[in-house]
């Protein structure tokens, strides 16, 4: 596949090191020259990162689903969002621009690591800074079917307001295709 970043490129990108290890091992699952199946994800490999990922199926006309959601992503809907579209579920302003994310990974076959800072109703200071990685799984190895994504929320200091995270607005930092 060639989705290898150098590791001096890829740390000064992704400094999360959860984040890190979810693309080290995405890669080594591709490294087989086709994209990883979703088979290929044993879960019993990254317990660790298991709070941190949605597996999210691609269906017909451009559309989303989530498949599975982990615990940590899964708190910050305002409901479970498994077995849900994508559109049905983030809010305006960020969701279509997430949804779009998706789209590119779809499209090109390729991870993309993004980073948004949330900013707070009253807009003076950060509610929570995003940083996430989509990486392509596929049934036949070529053709995306599903995305997997490694997604971490730093700021846990800040306070749960009980806001739909996806609604508030943001700043893009980072969206790099890798």
């Amino acid at each position: 596949m060639g989705h290898t970043v150098p590791d001096a490129a890829l740390s000064s990108l992704i400094t999360d090191e959860r984040l890190k290890a979810g693309y080290g091992y995405w890669s080594r699952k591709a490294a087989r020259g086709k994209l990883p199946r979703r088979a290929d994800i044993d879960p019993v490999e990254i317990p660790h990162l298991l709070p941190h990922i949605r597996i999210v199926d691609v269906v017909e006309h451009g559309r989303f689903r989530y498949r599975l959601v982990g615990t940590e992503t899964r708190q910050q809907h305002k409901s479970d969002p498994t077995g849900h579209f994508l559109d049905e579920v983030l809010s305006p302003p960020s969701g279509p621009r997430i949804i779009e994310v998706y789209a590119e990974c779809v499209r090109d076959r390729r991870p993309v690591y993004i980073e948004h800072e949330f900013i707070q109703p009253n807009g003076r200071g950060i509610y929570r800074l995003s940083k996430a990685l989509y990486t392509p799984l596929s049934d036949d190895g070529v053709a995306v079917s599903q995305v997997l994504v490694f997604h971490v929320l730093v700021a846990p200091s800040a306070p749960h307001l009980g806001l739909d995270l996806w609604a508030q607005p943001y700043r893009a930092l980072v969206h790099a295709p890798l």
